[in-house]
Parts: C-alpha cells; sequence; structure tokens
C-alpha cells in the first residue's frame, strides 16, 4: 500500500471546470411544454420502501479508461458534479467497488463524500498516480488523504482508498463505510474557494444560505434539515401564486380568443382550459428548485420523480389542449374552402398529434425508471419491430391510410363504392375509413383495402348521366314522333344544368307495347340531391311537351282481335313474290327520298350538337 500524505500546499491552485451545468427552465412558455417536459432529467427508480432502488454493478469498462487512481478520481468527478443531484450516475457508478453484499454504494454516500472533499482541499489530479507511475508497480492498493488549510478539516482524518480490480483502479467500498462520520464532522465548515466558485450558480446559493442559518434551522428533523423543510413549503407557495396568475391570465386570453367570432372557434374546448398550464408552472417550480434546496439524493429522488410525472401529465394535458385549438381553427377554415380533402386532413392530424405527444410522455415516464435513455430508446426499437411483425394486418392498414391522404381516391362527403360496400365517407382515420351507408348505417372499411381494391368514387363526378326510355304508342304519326323529339332535345338546350355538348334523343326501339324514344344526357350537379331535383324538373318539363304536342306515352296493354272473313282477304296482294319484292324497295325507297329531302337528297352530315 503506497500512503500519500500532502504537507504544504500553494495558496493558488488552478480550477478545474465543472462540466455540468444546470440551467434555469423558468422561462418557458407554453407552447414548448412538453419540450420541456421531455427533457426534465428522470429521477432513479424507487424502491417499495421509498428509497432509490440501487443500481447492479456496471458492466467492464475498456481497461485504458480507468487503469489508474488518476483515470478513477477523473471519472468520479466529472460523474458526480456538485453532488446534488449527482450529474451522471452512470459514469460514477463504473469505479465504485461493491460493497459486500454485492450492491453499490447509494447517491446519498456517494454526494455526502464529494461534500467532503470540497471542504477539504480543489482535488488537482496530478496528486494521483497514472499508468506507467513507479508507485503502482506493484502496489494493488492506493491511499489519498486531502490536505485543507482548516486544521478541523485536517483532524478528521479524510482518506480516500484505492482498490485494483483486474485492470481497473475502484474507489474502494471502505471509503463509504466512514463517509456518513466524515460529513457529521465537516458540515459546517466553508468550502474551499476554488471548488465554490466552480459551481453551477444554484449549487452556490444553496451553500451560502447555508452559511448565514442559525444553528437551529440547520437542525435534521425526519429526514432533512429544518430550513429544507421551511423552503419547500416557499416552493408551494410560489408554485400556487404563480397557478393563480398564470391560470387568470391564459383564462383571459382564451376567453378573447374564443369569442373572436372571425376565427369560428368551438367555444367548447375553452371550458377550464387554463388548468393544466397551471399546475405545469408549479410542477415546474418545485422541479427547479430542489436543486436550491439541495435536500439529501435519497429525499431529492422521491420529489423529483412525483414533480417530474405532475410536470409531464400537466405537459401533455396542455398539450392536448393547444392541440384541439389549432385543429379547431383549421377545422374551421377547412369548412370554408372548396377542397374537401382539408376536411378529412384536419381530423387525422389531430389525432396524429395526441398519438405523437401520448408515446413522448411514455418516453418520459420510462426515463423515471431508468436513466439510461439511449436504452429505452433502443428497447423501443427493438420492441417496434417485434410488435410490427405481429401487426401485419395494422401495418398495412396504415399504408392503406398513407395511399388515401397521397392519392386522394376520395374525400369526406364522397359517395364511393368498394366491393359490395355503397355509401357516403365520413370519416378517415389510422386503420380504417368510415362509410355511412344508404340505409344509414356504418361500415369500417379497413384502408389496407383501399391498396389492392377497386374504388368506384361517384362523388368525383363533374356531369351525373340520365338514360332512359320514353315509350310513346304505337298510333303515334311519325311527324309527331319528329317533333317529340326535337321539343325534348330543346328543353336539354335550355336547362340551366344540363350538358350542352352531349346529349341523344332519338327513336331507338320497337318494344312490345311502345315506341322507345332514347333519352341519354348530362346533369352538371354538385350533389346527388341537385341532381334528383333536376332530373325531376327534366322528366316533369317532358311530361308537358307531351300534353302539349298531344302524344300519349305508352303502357303495356294486350288487345283481344276477333279475326273476320274479310281481314282474311288482301286485294293489293301482289301477284308474286317477285312482285311483292319490287313493290317493297318501291316504297323504301320513296320513304327514304322524302327522309332525305332537307338534305339535297345527299347523304346527312355526322350529328353536331349545338
Amino acid at each position: 500500500m503506497v500512503r500519500t500524505v500532502h504537507e504544504t500546499k500553494m495558496n493558488e491552485t488552478k480550477r478545474i471546470p465543472d462540466p455540468r451545468f444546470q440551467t434555469n427552465v423558468l422561462s418557458l412558455i407554453a407552447p414548448t411544454l412538453l419540450l420541456a417536459a421531455a427533457w426534465v432529467p428522470g429521477g432513479a427508480a424507487v424502491g417499495q420502501d421509498g428509497q432509490p432502488e440501487v443500481a447492479p454493478a456496471a458492466a467492464s469498462e475498456p481497461a485504458v479508461e480507468y487503469a489508474s487512481p488518476r483515470a478513477a478520481m477523473g471519472a468520479f468527478l466529472r460523474g458526480v458534479g456538485s453532488g446534488n443531484p449527482i450529474g451522471d450516475w452512470e459514469v460514477v457508478r463504473t469505479v465504485l467497488q461493491e460493497l459486500p453484499d454485492g450492491t453499490l454504494p447509494e447517491k446519498g454516500s456517494v454526494a455526502r463524500l464529494k461534500w467532503t472533499l470540497d471542504r477539504a482541499e480543489l482535488v488537482e489530479l496530478e496528486e494521483f498516480p497514472d499508468k506507467g507511475d513507479p508507485a503502482l508497480f506493484t502496489a494493488r492498493e492506493w491511499l489519498w488523504s486531502p490536505y485543507s488549510h482548516n486544521p478541523a478539516v485536517n483532524r478528521v482524518g479524510i482518506e480516500v482508498r484505492f482498490v485494483e480490480q483486474g485492470t481497473h483502479w475502484l474507489i474502494a467500498a471502505s471509503v463509504f463505510e466512514r463517509v456518513d462520520e466524515w460529513w457529521k464532522a465537516v458540515q459546517n465548515e466553508p468550502i474551499v474557494g476554488e471548488v465554490f466558485e466552480s459551481l453551477a450558480p444554484l449549487d452556490r446559493l444553496h451553500w451560502k444560505i447555508r452559511e448565514v442559518l442559525p444553528p437551529s434551522l440547520l437542525a435534521e428533523s425526519f429526514l432533512i434539515e429544518n430550513w429544507q423543510w421551511l423552503a419547500l413549503l416557499i416552493l408551494v407557495v410560489l408554485g400556487v401564486v404563480l397557478d393563480r396568475l398564470v391560470c387568470a391570465v391564459i383564462k383571459r386570453v382564451a376567453g378573447r380568443v374564443a369569442n373572436d367570432e372571425r376565427l369560428s372557434l368551438d367555444r367548447s374546448v375553452f371550458g377550464n382550459f387554463e388548468r393544466p398550464f397551471g399546475i405545469f408552472v408549479t410542477a415546474l417550480v418545485l422541479k427547479s428548485g430542489l436543486p436550491l434546496v439541495g435536500v439529501d439524493p435519497q429525499f431529492d429522488t422521491i420529489l423529483s420523480v412525483a414533480a417530474g410525472f405532475v410536470l409531464g401529465v400537466s405537459g401533455v394535458w396542455a398539450s392536448f389542449r393547444l392541440v384541439d385549438v389549432v385543429c379547431g381553427f383549421l377545422a374551421a377554415r377547412a369548412r370554408l374552402s372548396v377542397n374537401r380533402f382539408d376536411d378529412m386532413l384536419v381530423p387525422l392530424l389531430r389525432r396524429t398529434l395526441k398519438i405523437l405527444l401520448s408515446i413522448l410522455f411514455l418516453v418520459y415516464l420510462a426515463s423515471f425508471l431508468s436513466e439510461d435513455l439511449m436504452g429505452i430508446v433502443a428497447g423501443l426499437s427493438i420492441g417496434s419491430l417485434a410488435v410490427g411483425f405481429a401487426a401485419k394486418d395494422s401495418i398495412e392498414n396504415l399504408f392503406g391510410t398513407f395511399t388515401v391522404l397521397l392519392d386522394k381516391p376520395f374525400q369526406l362527403g364522397d359517395w364511393i363504392t368498394v366491393g359490395d360496400i355503397d355509401g357516403t365517407v365520413e370519416q378517415v382515420g389510422f386503420r380504417s375509413t368510415r362509410v355511412r351507408t344508404f340505409y344509414n348505417s356504418i361500415i369500417s372499411v379497413p384502408n389496407s383495402r383501399f391498396i389492392s381494391a377497386h374504388v368506384d368514387n361517384w362523388g368525383s363526378r363533374r356531369y351525373r348521366r340520365i338514360k332512359a326510355t320514353l315509350g310513346l304508342t304505337y298510333d303515334t304519326p311519325p311527324e309527331k314522333i319528329e317533333a317529340f323529339c326535337e321539343a325534348v332535345r330543346e328543353l336539354i338546350r335550355t336547362h340551366p344544368y344540363t350538358r350542352k355538348d352531349s346529349f341523344h334523343v332519338y327513336l331507338n326501339s320497337f318494344a312490345d307495347s311502345s315506341l322507345g324514344i332514347m333519352l341519354y344526357c348530362f346533369v352538371e350537379t354538385p350533389d346527388w340531391s341537385t341532381e334528383l331535383r333536376e332530373r325531376h324538373r327534366l322528366f316533369n318539363d317532358i311530361l308537358r311537351v307531351a300534353e302539349e304536342l298531344k302524344v300519349s306515352f305508352a303502357f303495356p296493354t294486350q288487345t283481344l282481335h276477333m279475326v273476320q272473313p274479310a281481314d282474311l282477304e288482301h286485294p293489293d296482294r301482289p301477284a308474286d313474290a317477285v312482285a311483292g319484292v319490287e313493290a317493297g324497295r318501291g316504297v323504301g325507297r320513296g320513304v327514304a327520298e322524302r327522309g332525305l329531302a332537307p338534305f339535297g337528297g345527299n347523304r346527312p352530315p355526322p350529328v353536331v350538337i349545338d
């Protein structure tokens, strides 16, 4: 064992910058609530007895990292920071020797060792042997005793022992068996000037407060000192005051926004709108003020976890309220726009943001159970991969949602047909799309179906077809048929909603009991209701035209004809078949020539709709 005791010390020593710097986050504003909550450092897990669970021993680090007492002490100083709370416990635990029961020293003991050394001297790493130092050739242990200008500290006999385990040097477990004794002896002594200047602002303020307090307030009562109970009470009162102030301001602003008719917002979303913001501010005050109070790390863990949990819950709650307001504003604007795609996108955006906020809150909450945030993220990645294989259908539905959003096969309110499903689109979600059928039921169609299925979007039609057969009686003269067809064409030309460049009205068939007039046209209407109205208007006008032209519509009839002897005689019958053919040709030629007379006997040109 090599023992090093410093007899003299230079008055001026080099300052070692503290790598840990705490930031007061009281100036954060409401829109950044979740980010503030997500990045507040999480506490350690708390066991059933209310004490922090002791983490298991860390895995072995590379040999070069702690291959000497100097490397081990440097890692200890980097990790412990000011000691309240410990800056990086994952680094500190790698330089601690296990206790006889196989666990590591508690955080409170580690912090008290740092506080004890702060009252002795500014630790200079040059005082510790490095790898290759002759003092370590045969030694398996090394002892360091700080020297202080304060005789009261020197009388305590502080000794920090290092032991070699394999290729690593660790702070011996025996050090922490005496650390409480040392701390009780030096806790009322001042911190070394160089160390004090290297502390974070809140830590410096904490120790300055302690220096001016009377002994009665420094006395310990139920886990922490009396003045710390008083400081916690002040923080609670300050948080409540700020809660009331913030709630009053936000309530006033929210009331003005809700009553602004230009924004067209749903006033129901502003009910008790300010409550989560007030709770968030209260929790933020407590969380930010804990370093100033400087309670024992064990008690600090409990308070930090409680305040952090409330901070996260209120942050998500407030963020949900903001999402509702913003999406409500976007929904109001979407209702005023012609593009119905916005009506479909806003509800989906609302659900997406809330799901993301919930996931961030779960990650933030998981940080309380483990200080290894990267491990949590890695675990989520592996878990999401496993869930992905197990939830193949859900992933297909998600890609179906992307298909609906990117390809836009339909919009809200469109009448669509997908397979045997026929109805109007009411809502598009992550997993399924809700379709309101024409018998007023709701069918949830998995979005994966839209990837491969044929979607017939009746709602995207610009023109809606009208196709019908108008049956006239067989006794209608050809001239009246021509007049009737032309009258119907004129109706189509003059009706406000009919398509003027594509329509057909012609004698098209000889049915059993009627002459079939084909009506084929289109109406340009925005919805089905308007289509029905204009179809009704057109059909009614056709009935009026038939009434004025004295044209009768046929209906299925059967006539019983009693054959008389005179009916069997045909005095105009051709002499034979050849004569009949010649007579038929003459009649047909005459009728055709009379029909072509308006065109000068020439071939009529193609139909041009004007």
